[in-house]
Parts: structure tokens; sequence; C-alpha cells
């Protein structure tokens, strides 16, 4: 009788720790950076004072674990949030302005300096051309087009090529093979109708 009341409580107070992880659950997010001082330098992610390429605009943390009061490390730049530290995050938005900057120690300035440089972030893809090579009309619609299997490819229909309502096709299965996109579809209402493919990136 005393096991089963004990094995009661012990389940009971499982079932209380494992609603109370799941209900608030504390996930540690990886720092862009592990900033440390194994000597007279800053070792970044490994690395002997880098040059830390970062994009216009983006925000970066840098965990860091350097020397107290010896070692701290130092973002010279506007957007760095926590900055000197020598241990905890640094929050560092870098300005959008085309300008490189450093880092350093706080106490040893340019004797522990790296540099940073800015770049613009890259262009977004550019849409592949898409071509309609065949299109099969049954109680279904099969349409054939080029394309590649980084885009989704989105058949819609109009009835008025004066207008700029275009709407979308029902897709009931897709699949890339050899350089074009086989996509089956629900057939629009009507019997004039105008076809067209849009793509947008995965």
């Amino acid at each position: 009788m005393n096991a089963t009341r004990a094995s009661g409580r012990f389940f009971c107070l499982l079932g209380i720790t494992i609603l109370g992880w799941v209900t608030n659950p504390r996930v540690a997010l990886a720092a862009d950076f592990n900033v440390t001082s194994p000597g007279f330098f800053f070792e970044i992610n490994g690395t002997n004072t880098p040059t830390l390429t970062l994009v216009r605009g983006q925000t970066y943390t840098f965990l860091v674990n350097t020397a107290c009061g010896f070692h701290p490390f130092r973002i010279n730049s506007p957007g760095a949030v926590n900055s000197p530290a020598c241990s905890g995050t640094i929050t560092y938005t870098v300005p959008l302005a085309a300008q490189n900057y450093t880092y350093d120690c706080d106490v040893h300035g340019t004797q522990m300096q790296g540099t940073i440089l800015t770049v613009d972030s890259p262009p977004p893809p550019q849409p592949p051309t898409i071509k309609i090579l065949s299109l099969a009309v049954s109680t279904n619609l099969t349409v054939t087009s080029t394309g590649t299997n980084t885009w989704t490819v989105n058949p819609e229909y109009s009835t008025n090529l004066l207008s700029t309502n275009w709407y979308a096709l029902t897709v009931q299965s897709n699949r890339f093979v050899g350089g074009t996109n086989e996509t089956y579809c629900g057939k629009p209402p009507g019997n004039n109708v105008f076809i067209r493919v849009k793509s947008v990136p995965q």
C-alpha cells in the first residue's frame, strides 16, 4: 500500500514537471559569434582576430566570455548593445551606412583590434524564365512548362486579357523531371480562357 502511494506521488510529481516543461520551455539560441580571449588577442568562432564580414541592417549576437577587467570585448560602431562586455551577449545591428568598423579590447585598444567589413544584403533571387511547353485538356488540365526545382509553379487563368485579374487553378500534383514541370490541376470554368504560369521561390 505504501509503495502504491509512493508510486502515485512519483507519477503525479513527474506529470507536473513534464507539464511545466512543456508549457514554459527554455530554449537556448545559438549566438552568431563566440568570443574568447586566450591571450592578447580575441578568438572568434575559433579564429584568431578574424575580419568579420557582416550584412548592413542585419542583427548579430556575440556570446562573450573573456578575461573580465582585463579584455572586455568592444564593438566600435553604432548599433552595439551591451558593448563592451567580458561576459554575456552583445547584440549588434549593423548600420545601413556603407562604412566599415572595428572591434577591440576596451582596455588595450588597437593592440587587440580586428576589422568589421560591412556589405549590402544580397539581391533577391531572380525568377527563371517560364514557358508553357504543352497543355492537355480533359476533365482536368495538365500543363508542362520549363522551370527549376527551386521554384514552385502556380498555373493561373483569366477570361479577359484586358483585365488585371488572374485566378489560381487548384494544383493537384506537380513534379519536376528533366528540366520541366508537369502540373496537374483543376480545369477552369468556361471554354474561352487564357492560361499562364506564375513561379515563386520555394
